[in-house]
């Protein structure tokens, strides 16, 4: 006895109709990977769009951030010029973060500058706060990237190391005998606005860069053209499938309304 479903599903992939199941097939499988790569391109976009404003004109720190202010929404990702002096007495190092794979340490120094106030300054990535060289001291004089302080709510299990879970102004407050701002930099190799060369920021050597972390948001209508792309591509796929599978049920089983 033989099974009633056997023969429409002989009759439809029959040798005479492969051509047209891998026209179905390579058609989808293009529509899919044109709609991927548009949806690559629009996050691309935005990915540099976002990072656009680290790339403007550095200004001086105290233009975008106060020493009694509160962070402004527009100073996330700013390049700001930071002068002042090096206390590497209070250099913490931040754990827990990643670089290239590997879980190691922020080296972080305050600079002191002329209003009396200390900003943070990120020197770059450790694997260990043994291995970091010796924090810089005397004059400091950087271009660096604003962030706003790390506030998570994770507590420092012990206060007397230098260790630190994250880079909270609020945490660091008890550790430092002066004000701070409320946030601070990522050291860059950019050169000052004055100076007509770059030169390495001291204190930086034998420090892996760090990458900025919290960058403001890309407009809504960026690269909206790449994701609409992305999602026609996908509906020509669909569309594909579509027509297959009704002139497979029309023309090759007879299933005709």
């Amino acid at each position: 006895m033989h099974d009633a479903t056997a023969i429409p599903a002989r009759r439809a992939f029959a040798p005479r109709y492969w051509g047209v199941h891998l026209l179905m097939v390579a058609a989808v499988v293009t529509c899919a990977l044109l709609g991927r790569w548009q949806l690559g391109v629009w996050h691309g976009h935005r990915v540099d769009d976002a990072a656009a404003v680290t790339r403007e004109p550095a200004v001086p720190l105290g233009d975008v951030l106060g020493r009694d202010a509160a962070f402004p929404s527009s100073g996330v990702g700013r390049p700001v010029v930071v002068t002042g002096t090096w206390d590497p007495t209070r250099t913490v190092y931040v754990a827990n973060r990643e670089s290239n794979g590997r879980t190691g340490y922020w080296a972080t120094t305050p600079v002191v500058t002329s209003t009396g106030s200390a900003i943070p300054v990120v020197r770059g990535w450790t694997p260990s706060p043994r291995t970091a060289p010796p924090p810089p001291r005397g004059t400091a004089a950087l271009v660096g990237i604003l962030q706003p302080s790390e506030d998570t709510g994770s507590t420092d299990s012990d206060t007397h190391d230098a260790v630190v879970p994250e880079l909270s102004t609020t945490a660091l407050l008890p550790r430092a005998p002066y004000d701070l701002y409320g946030g601070y930099v990522v050291a860059t190799d950019r050169s000052l606005p004055a100076a007509g060369t770059s030169a390495p920021t001291p204190g930086t050597a034998g420090l892996s860069r760090v990458t900025v972390e919290r960058l403001p948001g890309a407009d809504a209508s960026t690269a909206i053209r790449n994701l609409l792309y992305a999602f026609q591509w996908w509906v020509f796929g669909g569309f594909a499938v579509f027509m297959w599978w009704r002139w497979l049920q029309e023309d090759v089983l007879g299933r005709r309304r």
